[in-house]
């Protein structure tokens, strides 16, 4: 038969396994804090394409808005000349 012994921690080992658990503790916390961080770049990141490509999308309306008037006036011209 084996008997298995369970041995006491002495208060070193128990200050050292606390110390442990404590570091432990921190780097998780500190990578959850990095993890928020990244998080809160990327979402300010594609907040800013997105305003971005809604600022290209709304000068390409105007500019083709434009376009559109100046054919228009250039048609109205035209028609107003032949009518003479």
């Amino acid at each position: 038969m084996c008997f298995s012994i369970r041995r006491e921690l002495t208060k070193e080992e128990l200050k050292e396994k606390a110390k442990r658990e404590k570091a432990k503790q921190k780097e998780k916390e500190r990578k959850e804090e990095e993890k928020k961080a990244k998080e809160k770049e990327k979402r300010k990141r594609e907040e800013s394409e997105r305003k971005e490509k809604e600022e290209t999308k709304r000068k390409k309306e105007k500019e083709k808005k434009k376009r559109h008037e100046l054919k228009a006036k250039e048609k109205q011209k035209l028609k107003h000349k032949m009518k003479k």
